[in-house]
């Protein structure tokens, strides 16, 4: 089955993803918990937009770790910059998923997607490349709005992911009233 790709977020829009609201009803640190940000980790977030979720990954790695902030839109980055330039363990790139240059083999402990898998073209591509940059044992981890996933694309995440190389993390759903959570180690 071939994966659905929706258009990419406006960045004039962002101010949906991005106000002091959004905690009310996303629990994000919590979520990027159990997706398995732990301190001192290296993280490739893919697709931060203005890096709203990019803060509190920057928060629980700590010190000792690094956030690589990607997106494929110049505007996001430029934002995100603004905002939160400030973060001293992250750095922001303006790059696509399936072609990250800046990014050397087996460097990434975890390879994060917080609402932005769906909107990637290429997803063939890009998977391959998480692969590349994960370390052995690295997980990805993907959460997904939850009416873009429904049941059966869900088992066609994970028919896809694994056929690229990578193992479910856990066997159970993990969905909560808004989004759902695909979890796999690279084997």
């Amino acid at each position: 089955m071939k994966l659905k790709t929706f258009p990419l977020f406006k960045p004039y829009l962002t101010f949906v993803l991005d106000n002091r609201f959004r905690g009310l009803f996303d629990k994000v640190e919590s979520h990027l918990k159990f997706m398995g940000v732990k301190p001192g980790m290296r993280v490739l977030e893919v697709g931060c937009a203005t890096g709203f979720v990019t803060s509190y990954l920057s928060n629980l790695v700590s010190g000792d770790g690094f956030v690589v902030s990607i997106d494929v839109q110049e505007k996001m980055i430029k934002k995100a910059k603004r905002k939160r330039g400030f973060l001293k363990n992250t750095d922001f790139r303006t790059e696509s998923a399936t072609d990250i240059k800046s990014v050397k083999d087996e460097e990434i402990d975890l390879v994060l997607l917080y609402f932005s898998f769906h909107e990637i073209s290429g997803k063939e591509d890009a998977v391959r490349e998480f692969y590349r940059v994960l370390k052995p044992k690295g997980i990805l981890s993907i959460r997904e709005p939850r009416e873009e996933v429904l049941k059966k694309n869900r088992n066609a995440y994970w028919e896809y992911i694994e056929k690229h190389g990578f193992k479910p993390a856990f066997e159970a759903e993990n969905c909560d009233a808004i989004s759902c959570c695909l979890k796999f180690i690279k084997d």
